[in-house]
């Protein structure tokens, strides 16, 4: 759908396969057009291949990247940012619909949108070199009201453009602000180089993404440490000194919270949730939930069952 000159909605998922598929004249698209990509699919993949600065998000369902060695697994929980000129792969694959948002930013607009914040950028990173963190962000309440603005503006039968205009603008500042928050985190890391505290948060943050997105699966501390380009001993060392626990523990704690998760949002019995999370002995999971949250799987979905009932 075209907008205008500066704005394009996609609604189908592009076919990179077709014999006249001219991936030049697409990548164009991006490089000119700020592009909303607002399609749904049950299977679906691309190759590596470049793109502008995005914010991958979902409605509903799981879409999967893949950036170098780096796993990414988006979901309605979470968005993810990528830089302009990032190469990646992606694919959807599962049985109920993906609804996936991709937001585009095209160069010129993002060129023009950071010289109109003047000097506030300067207190949060170079503006010459200014990139995002690539990393896994959880909604809030700053970026996640104006996803979700521009997701009821561009689904209308006739798009506002200047209120699309608006809310990209909002958006990116919103996006840029939040990086602020990013620089304290960043702070945390111990390292006496403000150039190394950066590269340091960075691939600590790779192995976290890593863990939330292939969590159900085996998770080794050589696959951790080599998604964030570090040897084993150090990334055991620097991992547990940021995040508190150790890679196996963190990857416990998040197994458990998402199996909580799963009961209290769906129908699943409490032996599928187990599997689902990751483990293959209920009896094995039932006492690690229980010495996690002082509750057994049974008691806590049905006291949550009936919380939810009662709060209706």
């Amino acid at each position: 759908m075209h907008l205008s000159k500066d704005f394009f909605i996609m609604t189908t998922f592009p076919d990179f396969h077709r014999s006249c598929f001219d991936i030049t004249a697409y990548n164009k698209t991006f490089e000119k057009k700020n592009v909303i990509i607002h399609a749904s699919a049950k299977d679906v993949s691309y190759a590596e291949h470049w793109g502008p600065l995005s914010v991958k998000s979902v409605i509903k369902g799981f879409e999967h990247y893949q950036c170098n060695n780096r796993l990414y697994s988006v979901d309605n929980d979470n968005y993810l940012i990528f830089n302009d000129g990032q190469y990646y792969s992606s694919h959807i694959y599962s049985k109920t619909e993906t609804e996936s948002f991709t937001i585009n930013f095209s160069v010129n607009f993002l060129c023009e949108a950071l010289q109109s914040f003047g000097n506030s950028l300067d207190d949060v990173y170079d503006r010459k070199n200014f990139e995002f963190i690539e990393k896994l962000y959880w909604h809030d309440n700053t970026t996640t009201p104006l996803l979700r603005k521009l997701y009821h503006a561009s689904v209308t039968a006739k798009p506002d453009i200047h209120l699309i205009t608006e809310i990209y603008y909002s958006l990116l500042e919103g996006l840029l602000t939040q990086q602020t928050i990013i620089k304290n985190e960043i702070k945390k890391v111990k390292a006496v180089r403000w150039s190394t505290q950066v590269e340091l948060y960075k691939r600590l943050n790779y192995a976290k993404d890593f863990i939330h997105s292939c969590y159900m699966n085996e998770i080794s501390l050589d696959d951790l440490a080599s998604v964030a380009c570090m040897n084993n001993a150090y990334f055991l060392r620097e991992f547990k000194k940021y995040f508190g626990l150790s890679p196996h523990q963190y990857i416990i704690q998040h197994r458990l919270n998402m199996a909580k998760k799963l009961m209290q949002t769906t129908s699943l019995s409490i032996t599928e949730i187990c599997f689902e999370v990751g483990y293959s002995d209920t009896t094995s999971f039932g006492k690690l939930f229980k010495k996690y949250f002082l509750s057994t799987p049974a008691v806590f979905r049905l006291d949550t069952r009936k919380k939810s009932f009662f709060a209706c």
